[in-house]
């Protein structure tokens, strides 16, 4: 199999997720997932368990949608090392003002079996 092949996989799961996250689809977030995943969120000063666990993140983007207006995600570039890929998300909605506001962030996924096992979120 070639390196390129190898890779699709990977780059599968992570469009997956971000056309889930688009579609407001938890019951797909959830299945791309492993029983015992982690979300960390790190920032300059801080590292954070976001959420642990399939219920817990189920519970987290529920609450999530019910309190923001649509939101798109975007992911301008990726990279794939082993079995970890590494991306630039741009998540973008409109403010109370109807004016367009984005932010990035930069995140890893490693995989196991075919999910999501560990999520990592690079935040300013």
């Amino acid at each position: 199999m070639s390196a390129c092949a190898q890779n699709e996989p990977l780059l599968d799961i992570l469009m997956d997720q971000m056309e889930a996250f688009n579609e407001r689809d938890v019951a797909r977030l959830v299945d791309n997932i492993t029983d015992d995943f982690i979300w960390f969120s790190i920032t300059s000063d801080t590292l954070m368990i976001e959420v642990a666990g399939k219920e817990t993140f189920r519970t987290s983007m529920e609450t999530y949608y019910e309190s923001r207006p649509p939101i798109e995600s975007l992911i301008e570039s990726y990279t794939i090392d082993g079995n970890r890929i590494s991306f630039k998300e741009v998540v973008s909605h409109d403010d109370e003002n109807g004016i367009n506001v984005s932010s990035s962030a930069m995140g890893i996924y490693e995989m196991r079996a075919g999910k999501i096992y560990r999520a990592w979120y690079f935040i300013d």
